[in-house]
Parts: C-alpha cells; sequence; structure tokens
C-alpha cells in the first residue's frame, strides 16, 4: 500500500477518534468538573484544565489537524507535512507527560489518538523523503510546527484555567425536628448541643454530636459529604485546613462521610467505579468519633493518608488514638450504621446536580459540588458568602 493511502487511513482513523472526544466535550457528557465520583479516567483527563487552549478543547485542535492531514494527501505540501508532523509529535509528548505526571489518570482514548498521531508523523517523514517532487522547504514547516506546539504549551500553563467545580442552591427533605424527645430527631440533629439549619427548612445538624472539626459554637457552619478514598475530597480537607486557619475560631465544619461503593451505599450510580475500602473506612471513622471526640482530628487526618490505607491498617492506628476498648465499644454502636444511613439518603438528593464529591454546604441553599482549582476561590467565596474580612 501507498504512503499516501495509509496517510489517508491513519488521519481517517485519527479523526474519527477527535470527533468522538469533542463530541462528549460539546455535548457536557464530560465537564470541567473535578471530583471523585464523575467517572473513569477519561473524564479526569477530559475534565482538567489540560483538555483546553483559552476555553477551545484540544480535541477540537486535534480535529482540525487530522482535516488538515486528510486534506494533505489529496494536495501535498512539503511544509504542510513537515509542520503537521512536528505538531503530532509535539502534542504527543506533552500530553503523555501530562497523563504521567500531572493528572496521574489514563484514558485510552486519549492515548490511542496520539498514537495514530506518532503513527501518521511517521509515515509524513517517510513520504516526504521518498517524494522529492514535492515543492516548498521541510525548514519552513518544522518551524512552522514548533512554534505551534510551543504556543500551545505556553497557553495551557498561562492561559485562563476553567472553573472546576460547580455551585449550586439544593434543599435537603428530611421531615419536621421533633424538639421534646431528644432520641425521636433525626440523627443529624439527636443529641444535646447546638442545632443549626443549614440547607432548607427541614434539616438540622447537631455541631456537638456529629464528627467535625473547628469549634462547635463557631458563628459560621459548614457541611461536608466526603470519601476517605476520594482525591478531590483529599485536596478539599487540605484547603478546609487553610479556611480553619486564615479565620480562628470562625468555622465549624460537619464531616460527614459517605463511601463511593455500592456494598454499602445502594445510591452510588452504577456506571461509576466503586472505591475500594470507602465502606470500611466510613464506618472506623465514625466509631473512632464515638469513641473520642477529643482526638478526631487527628483521626481525621489519619484517614485521608495516601496512599490509602487499607482497613486492617486504619483499625491498628486508631485503636492506638482513641483506645482499644473505647474503639472496640464503639465500633457496635448502632448510631454508626443510622449516621452512615443518613449521609447516604442526603447524598442521593444531593446529587440530582452532579454526582461529583466532595459536596460542601453553606449557608442556607449553597452547594458546592466537586473541588475548587486553587484555595483561594473557595477561600474568597467563603468570605463573600459570610460576610467576612478578607484573609491576610
Amino acid at each position: 500500500m501507498k504512503i499516501r493511502h495509509l496517510l489517508r487511513l491513519f488521519a481517517i482513523v485519527g479523526l474519527a477518534i477527535s470527533a468522538y472526544l469533542l463530541f462528549l466535550k460539546l455535548t457536557g457528557r464530560i465537564s470541567y468538573l473535578v471530583g471523585c465520583g464523575e467517572g473513569s479516567g477519561c473524564a479526569n483527563v477530559l475534565g482538567s484544565r489540560w483538555s483546553q487552549f483559552f476555553y477551545v478543547p484540544v480535541t477540537a485542535l486535534s480535529t482540525g489537524m487530522y482535516l488538515a492531514l486528510l486534506a494533505s494527501t489529496w494536495k501535498p505540501s512539503r511544509p504542510v507535512m513537515a509542520g503537521l508532523a512536528v505538531c503530532f509529535v509535539g502534542a504527543a509528548l506533552w500530553f503523555y507527560g501530562i497523563l504521567l505526571f500531572a493528572l496521574k489518570s489514563f484514558c485510552p482514548w486519549c492515548a490511542s489518538a496520539h498514537f495514530v498521531g506518532l503513527c501518521c508523523a511517521f509515515l509524513l517523514w517517510q513520504y516526504l523523503k521518498k517524494d522529492r517532487k514535492l515543492k516548498g522547504k521541510v525548514r519552513l514547516g518544522v518551524g512552522g510546527g514548533a512554534l505551534a506546539v510551543i504556543v500551545m504549551i505556553v497557553g495551557q500553563v498561562y492561559g485562563p484555567v476553567p472553573k472546576t467545580h460547580a455551585v449550586s442552591a439544593e434543599t435537603i427533605v428530611e421531615g419536621k425536628l421533633d424538639t421534646e424527645d431528644l432520641m425521636k430527631r433525626p440523627v443529624h440533629a439527636r443529641g444535646e448541643g447546638r442545632l443549626v439549619n443549614v440547607l432548607g427548612d427541614g434539616k438540622f445538624y447537631n455541631t456537638s454530636a456529629l464528627p467535625h472539626i473547628g469549634p462547635a459554637d463557631a458563628p459560621h457552619v459548614l457541611v461536608e459529604y466526603f470519601d476517605y478514598t476520594c482525591d478531590s475530597c483529599h485536596d478539599m480537607h487540605k484547603v478546609l485546613e487553610t479556611v480553619l486557619k486564615k479565620h480562628p475560631g470562625k468555622f465549624c465544619v460537619i464531616l460527614l462521610p459517605v463511601p463511593l461503593n455500592r456494598t454499602c451505599n445502594e445510591f452510588f450510580p452504577p456506571d461509576l467505579e466503586s472505591h475500594e475500602y470507602a465502606c470500611e473506612l466510613a464506618r472506623l471513622a465514625l466509631a473512632a468519633w464515638r469513641a473520642d471526640p477529643e482526638a478526631f482530628p487527628e483521626v481525621h487526618e489519619l484517614l485521608f493518608n495516601r496512599p490509602v490505607l487499607t482497613p486492617e491498617l486504619a483499625e491498628i492506628a486508631l485503636s492506638q488514638i482513641v483506645g482499644e476498648e473505647a474503639f472496640a465499644k464503639a465500633r457496635k454502636d448502632p448510631w454508626v450504621e443510622e449516621v452512615l444511613t443518613a449521609d447516604k439518603h442526603d447524598f442521593k438528593q444531593l446529587i440530582s446536580t452532579t454526582a461529583a464529591m466532595p459536596k460542601l454546604l453553606a449557608g442556607k441553599d449553597q452547594v458546592y459540588h466537586g473541588m475548587t482549582s486553587s484555595p483561594e476561590i473557595l477561600l474568597r467565596s467563603l468570605e463573600k458568602a459570610f460576610t467576612l474580612s478578607a484573609a491576610p
């Protein structure tokens, strides 16, 4: 088969893959939202900041490149072919590096598209070497292609970054609050202590009785639904620590684990991959809080270790922190499963907008879905929502 025919074939394959990925992006099936529970490695890659160039999807650029290649197989040009070859190689090396070192995720469609690009580059150089009748200077094309790759890289590094989280107005409907009999209240509002109404009129949380960081009597209360095995939740944990340090004594953050695993969370979408150890670590965390609330900040920090702790290692470590006897007793407490069940039902209502985790509840109706691209974004947003002076 002639090289030109092979080029045409590979161009069609690359065009089909790029067009498919562009379709997913433009139809909203994959967004820029960063958070656990949003799907596969392809969603992580195609939804990242590196998937765009000044808000233009890179899949649109690759679609254009394959169209140009296809056109050049009918009307060959040495500068155009040389420039395309350099672009294919430069783009592949750049994005393979992003996959390995920045995102640490694998998208078979993206990897295949760039592999096809490398094959096209090889065939282009073979064609240029073989057909000496083509007019135009190769150096001109190489220089133009190299410049295009540099502009793309600089634009991605220093250009505008898309919003990586979503904010929506939500409510959680739970029912009436019985203020006379503490034990008849919903579990999130049960027990002695301060009750706060965070979302809607029917949902209350007891800041003293539930796992939290920050003072229980702080003037502002946030509620986080999260998973210890979720990397975006891990990142949010670090951001919330920054918020508490910037505004000491101002925030109480109630921490409610929601396992992203269908073994114990029937509301976790069936098309998403379950997180290993999520159920076990959530139960261990709640039992540790029940055993020793004062030690919970240390427990919370430990369970966010990376790599994720196995349940066996976590159990040993938590027993040492809260006391072996108290921990063993707390693990049998029905309260643990009651809270976990309530967390799951709240999660079912909160994922109507998106399944992205974590969920951070702030104020009467505001929910942050996923992870902000920087701590400053969340900090400024909370300062505005709660009328706080800017952090020093």
